[in-house]
């Protein structure tokens, strides 16, 4: 499976970390997406000596090389249109999120999946997690009866962010950028029972990244009569060991499943705390490439991805405007 980089702006070792195990798959070919983007510093340090060839422009590339899949991370408000045009040509795509930094380019890349047969995945890759799939197990087991009351939190450090960061028109937002993975955490818990968010975010404490939304919070109201909660910030310290800390809590009639520091622990009204045995890790790349060849499900399905998407851009108008805004 012939296989091209566009981009190096986002998580692009979700791919290249694991491609001495992707049995099949040939990466040939390495562009920025866009002239502005320094993407060749990347490619001498981490790719020159692999002999990947590199390329000033994306559309050369696949010109030339006709790839089957395109991990596509350019800057951040480019990701729809570089998407879609893979999309167009047939090109499977694993793309960085947010897909899309609107929901008019939302609505065109969702329009260009559906026109064609090539496939998307976005790298909401906590899915994979064993800590995260030991919980959803948890919940879907019903250990905790039905999930009324869930809170997440995605906290990183910010150090310097490259100038993209900077414009809201460039970056998009922390809440498609950062919130959307805790987002994604609810929709998959509640099966996409999100009906209705509101929602605060400021820039204030951004330590001179202008637009950058450093924290905010939003807040949503379930299906089910239930109430769910993100908090996201960019104030970890930097002395804090590692670069974020997530967490989830998801409370039911019967018990609470908590994930922290990369476990499980889960506790009822019958059983004493205990963590939660976890899988092998697994990597989302290579069940992408497999839900390629064989059509094998994914845990986030190209709807899914869609409808997290959307909840994003629609909890960052929420938190725009002040105001609640309606999901379904």
């Amino acid at each position: 499976m012939k296989t091209v980089i566009i981009g190096t702006s986002g998580h692009i070792d979700l791919a290249l970390g694991v491609r001495d195990r992707a049995h099949g798959v040939g990466f040939v070919g390495i562009a920025p997406g866009s002239a502005d983007e320094d993407a060749k510093a990347f490619y001498i340090d981490q790719l020159e000596a692999t002999l990947i060839p590199w390329y000033d422009d994306w559309r050369t590339m696949l010109d030339r090389e006709k790839p089957d899949l395109a991990v596509v991370a350019p800057f951040f408000h480019l990701q729809s249109a570089v998407a879609r045009a893979c999309l167009e040509r047939g090109i499977h795509v694993f793309v960085e999120k947010p897909m899309a930094t609107s929901l008019e380019d939302l609505a065109r890349l969702r329009a260009a999946h559906a026109a064609g047969r090539a496939k998307l995945c976005p790298m909401l890759a906590y899915r994979y997690h064993p800590e995260f799939q030991a919980a959803r197990r948890a919940v879907e087991e019903g250990l905790v009866g039905e999930p009324l009351l869930l809170t997440a939190q995605k906290s990183y450090k910010l150090g310097v962010r490259h100038p993209m960061y900077t414009r809201r028109a460039t970056y998009g937002g922390t809440i498609p950028w950062v919130a959307i993975h805790a987002i994604d955490w609810l929709w998959w818990f509640t099966g996409g029972g999100l009906v209705e968010v509101t929602g605060a975010h400021t820039t204030k404490g951004n330590r001179d990244h202008a637009e950058l939304e450093s924290s905010g919070a939003c807040f949503y109201r379930l299906a089910n009569g239930g109430s769910a909660s993100v908090n996201f910030d960019f104030f970890r310290p930097a002395a804090a060991p590692g670069h974020g800390d997530d967490r989830l809590r998801v409370a039911g009639d019967l018990g609470v499943v908590e994930v922290m520091n990369g476990e499980a622990v889960l506790a009822t009204h019958d059983a004493a705390p205990r963590k939660l045995e976890r899988e092998e890790p697994r990597a989302m790349f290579l069940e992408f490439v497999r839900h390629i060849e064989t059509g094998s499900p994914m845990r986030v399905s190209a709807g899914e991805a869609f409808a997290v998407s959307e909840v994003a851009l629609k909890s960052r108008e929420a938190a725009d405007r002040g105001s609640s805004v309606r999901l379904r």
